[in-house]
């Protein structure tokens, strides 16, 4: 089975232990990062092209009024 095919078999099953702790790992993950956060290689991930004006960032934001 490729990789696409396990991460997709993954996000049907939302409930298995192993997607419950990659959740639970990347809200960790996130909440070490400052409020704003410039992620680089995620522009790569998603498909841009290695342009120079192609940038992603991670932003925190608060909930509630």
């Amino acid at each position: 089975m490729g990789a696409y095919k396990y991460i997709q078999e993954l996000w049907r099953k939302k409930q298995s232990d192993v997607m419950c702790f990659l959740l639970r790992f990347r809200c960790w993950q996130y909440h070490q990062l400052s409020a704003l956060h410039r992620a680089p290689h995620k522009v790569c991930c998603l498909g841009y092209k290695a342009k120079q004006g192609y940038v992603i960032y991670r932003i925190s934001v608060h909930s509630g009024g």
